[in-house]
């Protein structure tokens, strides 16, 4: 990002007009996006899309092709990750945080599962909603920003979080953290990804200092939650930290095979 864009996002933030701009560039996105939408729906036309304010609000666009092509890749490193660090054969697996089903719709089958079920929880109420009408073959639950979860104790294999973390605060870091190893069996993973290295080209100078520092850096003045509300974490503060005294089991610094710029992390539930 640009030093004036940098400027920019940081007036806007501490004017509180984001979301003002956000509105705006919905429009400007569901325009620019109108004849490729409508390509794509004629040659997936069994494929439903959710409604564009919902699409815009989780991924900051409104490209059905990128919607698509994105969750069968990410698709991908959740399976991989899976198939290398699950051992069960019957299994379940929770997305937090799925908004309209971007990645979770493409896990329904996994090679060398037997069966794999699929949960998906979000606390925007509209996005599940939207899944519950229209992805029939996962369950999907509304929970709330703070914890709990509306599960058992030890019910999954695997929890993961695509870019979830990335919106919260400090203090729902540890209490999520918590709340995600209370539900996932012992010996199951949990999978998240997070802001590292290769975005923290995007802070200034002063948020680089605490970035560096092991500090996570949070631009709030936003509701939490939302995109705009945004952290970044070093791997001092993940390793030294958020995960103190938990097994990490895969660090991806740089997972370009899967078209990430955000670090994953993969955790085992000891």
């Amino acid at each position: 990002m640009s030093s004036m864009k940098k400027i920019i996002a940081v007036l806007l933030r501490k004017a509180y007009l984001l979301q003002v701009v956000d509105y705006i560039l919905l429009i400007k996105s569901i325009f620019e996006t109108k004849n490729i939408n409508k390509q794509f729906c004629s040659s997936h036309p069994d494929f439903v899309t959710p409604p564009h304010h919902l699409a815009y609000d989780a991924y900051n666009h409104t490209n059905w092709n990128a919607y698509y092509n994105m969750g069968i890749i990410h698709s991908k490193l959740i399976s991989d990750l899976v198939k290398e660090y699950v051992n069960e054969k019957n299994i379940k697996i929770c997305e937090w945080g799925c908004g309209p089903a971007r990645v979770i719709r493409h896990l329904s089958s996994i090679e060398g599962f037997d069966k794999v079920g699929l949960y998906g929880t979000d606390y925007n109420k509209n996005s599940v909603e939207w899944c519950k009408n229209h992805i029939n073959h996962i369950k999907f639950v509304k929970n709330e920003l703070s914890p709990p979860l509306p599960y058992e104790s030890e019910y999954f294999n695997c929890a993961y979080a695509i870019s979830i973390f990335t919106h919260l605060s400090e203090e729902k870091h540890y209490a999520w953290l918590s709340e995600l190893f209370r539900v996932i069996k012992p010996n199951g993973i949990l999978i998240f990804t997070t802001h590292g290295d290769l975005c923290s080209r995007r802070l200034t100078l002063s948020e680089k200092a605490r970035y560096n520092s092991g500090a996570l850096v949070v631009r709030d003045k936003i509701k939490e939650g939302k995109k705009h509300f945004t952290t970044y974490h070093s791997h001092l503060f993940i390793k030294e930290r958020l995960l103190k005294g938990h097994s990490v089991l895969r660090h991806i610094t740089d997972p370009k095979e899967y078209n990430l710029e955000q670090e994953v992390w993969v955790v085992r539930n000891n």
